[in-house]
């Protein structure tokens, strides 16, 4: 019997093609070269011949959202991406990755190691709303991510979907973090030019008061006016 990727992870392959039509497939890969047969990997063909990972190239797809589409279906096992690895046991948190291989081209996908997550062809989401139900239509998961989305945090914290991240928090922690950046910039900014200040007038009371030349005051305030300038580059 012949190599097969996975069922599922041919779902995923031809909804990321569907989706971005014209991506770049250069770094695709399915079954594992020489260097992987010689090691452990799911690029491997299993004892059912089926190959349980699929390498998907960064270009032209949005990444972010292939990995969150993911991390929320049933056969998902673990990803690697940009020298980061997450697992669903471990609540899909990044790690950081120190394998020969950083991944920086292509993001590794692993499905688990079952048969049943092999044969799995239900939908990843990328061609449909990522608020329907996959939960078999009860409402659960969408009841248990609306408390997340509400408490605020940043991943699911109960029921099907357990450990989802909850995107648009991770986008508002994230945008967050950059206006508090610039805040603090701002700040520190309007602090030096107090100080600044404060300088350049005390150069102009020494020289009101004779113990500074003019020559002097005017080196010393562009030695002053230049050091802003580097610090404010």
């Amino acid at each position: 019997m012949a190599w097969y990727l996975a069922p599922s992870l041919a779902v995923l392959r031809t909804e990321v093609n569907t989706r971005w039509p014209r991506r770049d497939k250069t770094s695709d890969g399915t079954i594992g070269d020489p260097a992987h047969q010689e090691r452990p990997s799911d690029h491997n063909p299993n004892a059912r011949e089926s190959v349980d990972a699929w390498d998907m190239d960064k270009d032209g797809v949005d990444v972010d959202e292939v990995i969150r589409a993911f991390e929320r279906h049933p056969s998902a096992h673990y990803w690697i991406w940009n020298r980061q690895l997450a697992d669903k046991d471990t609540g899909w948190r990044p790690e950081p990755y120190d394998g020969d291989n950083a991944h920086t081209l292509h993001v590794h996908f692993s499905i688990k190691q079952t048969a049943a997550a092999e044969q799995d062809r239900r939908p990843w989401g990328l061609l449909e709303d990522d608020m329907n139900f996959r939960d078999g239509g009860d409402g659960e998961a969408l009841i248990y991510r609306l408390s997340a989305l509400v408490s605020g945090a940043a991943t699911v914290q109960g029921g099907p979907t357990k450990g989802e991240r909850v995107a648009i928090i991770e986008r508002i922690n994230s945008t967050v973090g950059r206006l508090d950046a610039l805040a603090a910039r701002v700040e520190a900014l309007a602090a030096a030019d107090a100080a600044r200040d404060a300088q350049l007038r005390a150069l102009l009371e020494q020289h009101e008061h004779g113990q500074l030349s003019a020559e002097a005051v005017v080196r010393r305030m562009g030695e002053l006016l230049a050091a802003a300038g580097q610090d404010g580059a």
